[in-house]
């Protein structure tokens, strides 16, 4: 019997036909363009790269954002973006609110639909709602009606680097891509003026000792659960024992109200003393949180591409995942991703390597941490 993935390549095999008799189109400058990426928050970290290119490309252009409410504050405060049109919690909608959808849609009368995502449904979501010139990935036919379908390079493994090809298949200035593509994340105001005030009533903070952040938890959302992301507590203790230690860091934990157990966890088992805010802080506040930090370490979610956007010195775990295709995409940026027996620069145009059976075991040592950590310290102190 056919698998899932084989009745999706069937399925959408038949429904291109119309839409190759027809044709595409010659791309137009867009004057209103909708973004159709629902979820997650990591996923949509890594289409904030292309964001960048695309408004440095067409400054006169509106671009709005169709997202679920999960994945919104990932970019709720970015300036690029005029408005967001909601798709629900997770971005799974019924058929009942999938009218709704198309109809506001309808109302908005873009011109334009990118869709960064290898999926069929938003694909018949674009073609439904009436949106002339539809541009997007075409991985194994799914972008059976874009009316600019694009197939990604073999070289182009970084699921940013993915996105970015729409970019590139635009014939924007390779140039302009280089320069601004990284991903991006906005913290308000007031949430910064919130995390100062914290740091300095509950952690007693003034800027004379190293920051560093640790978040332990992540690995799940409303769509999945992957606690096997979750680099194991004791050598988060360990870690942060070394950092407190070596640097008088004032180590503060982090982490979403799920994670709260897992963080207190960590807390016991350290030696050394720190500040445990999980649970209390929003999106928002982490990201400027992470702004003040001399360094932050996490496992493989969205809060570590968070952290790596704001410009904070990052150390990034991977366990079953492999960093050259998901981990934080920036490639000037003061990034370190510790996975198995190499802490390797964020340099996402190499070719990773095969990805070997997951074990712990055999996963990310706290040795390893350490000496990535210690790097991205060292680099601190030379560049300030």
């Amino acid at each position: 019997m056919p698998d899932e993935n084989s009745l999706i390549t069937i399925g959408t095999w038949f429904a291109r036909i119309p839409f190759r008799i027809w044709g595409g189109r010659n791309f137009s400058t867009p004057k209103k363009v909708l973004i159709f990426k629902p979820c997650c928050l990591s996923q949509v970290m890594l289409t904030t790269p292309l964001l960048a290119v695309l408004s440095h490309a067409y400054p006169e252009t509106q671009f709005d954002w169709a997202i679920s409410q999960w994945a919104r504050p990932a970019v709720a405060g970015n300036p690029r973006i005029s408005e967001f049109i909601p798709m629900g919690e997770t971005g799974q909608l019924g058929w009942k609110e999938t009218r709704a959808l198309l109809a506001r849609i309808r109302e908005q009368q873009y011109d334009t639909c990118i869709i960064p995502s290898r999926s069929a449904w938003l694909a018949y979501l674009a073609w439904r709602a009436g949106i002339p010139q539809r541009i997007g990935l075409n991985v194994d036919g799914r972008g059976f009606s874009h009316t600019i379908p694009v197939q990604p390079l073999p070289t182009e493994q970084h699921e940013a680097e993915r996105y970015l090809a729409l970019a590139r298949a635009l014939s924007i200035d390779p140039k302009l891509i280089n320069r601004v593509a990284r991903m991006e994340f906005y913290p308000p105001d007031a949430a910064r003026t919130a995390v100062a005030t914290r740091l300095v009533e509950e952690a007693e903070w003034l800027g004379d000792v190293p920051l560093v952040v640790l978040h332990p938890g992540g690995g799940k959302n409303p769509l999945m659960r992957q606690e096997e992301k979750q680099w194991p507590v004791e050598r988060f203790a360990r870690l942060g024992n070394y950092l407190t230690r070596q640097y008088k860091a004032r180590v503060v934990l982090v982490g979403a109200p799920a994670d709260a157990p897992r963080v207190a966890r960590v807390v016991g088992l350290m030696s050394m003393p720190a500040v445990n805010l999980a649970g209390s802080l929003t999106l928002g506040e982490l990201g400027a949180l992470c702004e003040l930090a001399d360094l932050y370490v996490g496992n493989d979610t969205g809060p570590t591409h968070i952290a790596a956007a704001v410009g904070c010195p990052t150390l990034a775990i991977f366990g079953p995942s492999d960093p050259a295709l998901s981990g934080p995409y920036m490639p000037h940026g003061r990034v370190r991703c510790v996975y198995r027996e190499t802490a390797v620069a964020t340099e996402w145009r190499l070719v990773p390597t095969p990805t070997p059976a997951y074990d712990w075991s055999q996963g990310a040592s706290v040795e390893q941490a350490l000496a990535a950590a210690d790097e991205l310290m060292a680099y601190n102190r030379t560049n300030g």
